[in-house]
């Protein structure tokens, strides 16, 4: 019932932040950074699966394979890189969309570069991330252990959750957030909560 109630309160989040953003964009070129090759697994890749414009508009990018998703979806275009500098030209899109990535990007330096190459490559920028004090950690399903401090979390994850540690699942609360954006390149921006039951699940950064 938990997995049920969890994945239910998920799709009405991210229906929530897709028409949030399609309330700001209305049209253009399209970067959408941090895609996943898992082009059949339900859940991911929520942007691509639900695009409103024309598919010559979107471009994926990711770390991963994107073969499979370039045979799903013929009419989009697909990119991998190495993770650091995107491979495209200063202001080439109209909007970049992403999609809880930042926080597996590393710590708060790969962030702020992540940040700054999404604003780099495009006019405006709108990215989500979970809510690091939000009491389940999205991820792991940890309950408040993600809130102790120093190595409590990674630990458990060690012996529980072994695919996620430091260097791939750096959460943020919203002054964490913060940080990032102000040790960027951002002129702009607004942080917006996303709130279940009054408390913010996840944040949304919309920037320039």
């Amino acid at each position: 019932m938990f997995r049920q109630a969890k994945f239910k309160v998920m799709a009405l989040s991210r229906a929530s932040k897709l028409d949030h953003f399609y309330s700001l964009c209305k049209g253009g070129r399209i970067l959408d950074a941090g895609v996943s090759g898992k082009a059949r697994v339900p859940g991911e890749n929520i942007f691509l699966s639900s695009f409103r414009f024309p598919g010559n508009s979107y471009v994926g990018l990711g770390v991963e394979d994107l073969t499979e998703l370039s045979c799903v979806h013929p009419d989009k275009h697909f990119v991998t890189y190495d993770g650091r500098i995107f491979p495209f030209g200063d202001n080439e899109f109209d909007w970049v969309f992403s999609n809880a990535v930042i926080e597996h990007v590393g710590g708060l330096a790969e962030q702020v570069f992540f940040l700054n190459e999404m604003l780099r490559v495009a006019k405006n920028v709108f990215f989500t991330t979970p809510n690091k004090y939000f009491p389940v950690e999205s991820h792991t399903n940890a309950l408040f252990l993600h809130w102790l401090p120093g190595n409590i979390f990674y630990d458990w994850c060690s012996k529980n959750r072994p695919y996620w540690n430091r260097s791939n699942l750096q959460l943020l609360g919203y002054q964490d957030l913060d940080n990032v954006i102000k040790a960027s390149n951002v002129a702009d921006y607004k942080i917006f909560s996303n709130r279940l039951l009054g408390w913010p699940m996840t944040f949304t950064v919309v920037c320039k």
